[in-house]
């Protein structure tokens, strides 16, 4: 997953990827250089953003299916591991037409997993009604991963209200729950790449190159849900179908340092932090399926193991525990 999540942020140090096949003419002179690395970082940043804007609101909303009525004042706590994953694009990067970057150069994953640890906490209230907290994410975290540094933290918060329409019993052929919910979502992600040894290619040279890349989020998602459920001695399977509007920023920037030489003039300047950077605002609807299975070990405690698939190629795998008294 790590790794995966490395690749993704490789196309940060565009200038680790410069190549003498590059997808346009070698620039003319110092400055049309230092102009090509920039628009190819604004290029980068803008599909990065497009990637994130598809993964994160989706990510923050999986996992929150659980089949179980709770009946008044019935209270269940339980936390998971969710992990979602989202079709990279990898034919839009081919085609971004970069100046000096060879995004063909560029070996992409074909899906990008995000990783959620959830817990989430409900009450029965009357009317047939429960209502619940989902809280979770990515907690701050840093790490090296081959000449890449990174630095990642996520935070998900969710409101849930839910409304027993068919109560699961012996006579009864399924257990139906309608579900409101709210989530929202925060964090960033930063890569910093050092290049040691001098890159060159399409008439430039990059000496003592770092390459940082940041993508922040910060997004909402309102949606509803219909599960169906039924009791089977210590088992619980469940089906359901799920629909969320999302809302969000995505901001992403990549900025490059170090010094830049044009072979053909011997001319050369510093990048002295300059880079592109660009906007991605989300405004889209997840539709999904839900199915899983839940074991009674005791009384009170029980193991949930599911799955999503939503519209565009979306995907999410969830395991967890969760005590439940009523």
């Amino acid at each position: 997953m790590i790794m995966k999540m490395e690749k993704l942020f490789a196309v940060a140090c565009s200038l680790g990827l410069i190549s003498g096949s590059a997808q346009a003419a070698p620039p003319a002179n110092i400055t049309e250089a230092i102009a090509q690395i920039n628009a190819d970082a604004a290029l980068l940043s803008g599909w990065m953003g497009h990637e994130f804007a598809k993964a994160m609101p989706f990510n923050s909303t999986a996992g929150n299916a659980v089949p179980s009525q709770l009946k008044l004042f019935g209270v269940s706590v339980g936390a998971g591991l969710v992990v979602s994953g989202t079709d990279v694009d990898n034919d839009a990067l081919r085609h971004l037409g970069t100046n000096l970057v060879d995004t063909s150069d560029i070996d992409m994953p074909s899906t990008l997993p995000l990783p959620m640890i959830l817990g989430h906490a409900k009450i029965g209230l009357p009317f047939g009604l429960d209502a619940g907290v989902r809280l979770g994410g990515i907690p701050s975290n840093d790490f090296d991963e081959g000449d890449t540094h990174f630095e990642i933290s996520n935070t998900v918060f969710g409101l849930d209200v839910r409304k027993i329409l068919v109560e699961d019993g012996i006579v009864k052929p399924f257990g139906l729950t309608l579900g409101l919910n709210y989530t929202h979502a925060k964090g960033h992600i930063t890569g910093t790449t050092t290049v040691d040894t001098p890159v060159s290619g399409s008439g430039v040279t990059f000496t003592n190159a770092v390459a940082t890349s940041r993508t922040d989020w910060d997004t909402d998602s309102v949606g509803a849900q219909v599960i169906i459920n039924k009791k089977i001695l210590f088992m619980n399977p469940y089906l359901g179908v799920a629909a969320n509007k999302n809302f969000g920023d995505i901001d992403s920037a990549i900025t490059n340092t170090g010094t830049i030489t044009h072979t053909g003039s011997a001319t050369s300047a510093s990048l002295n932090g300059t880079g592109g950077s660009a906007h991605e605002g989300i405004s889209d609807w997840d539709i999904r399926g839900m199915l899983g299975l839940e074991f009674t070990f005791l009384p009170m405690l029980k193991l949930a193991i599911g799955g999503e698939l939503a519209s565009q190629h979306k995907m999410a795998g969830n395991i967890g525990l969760r005590f439940q008294f009523h």
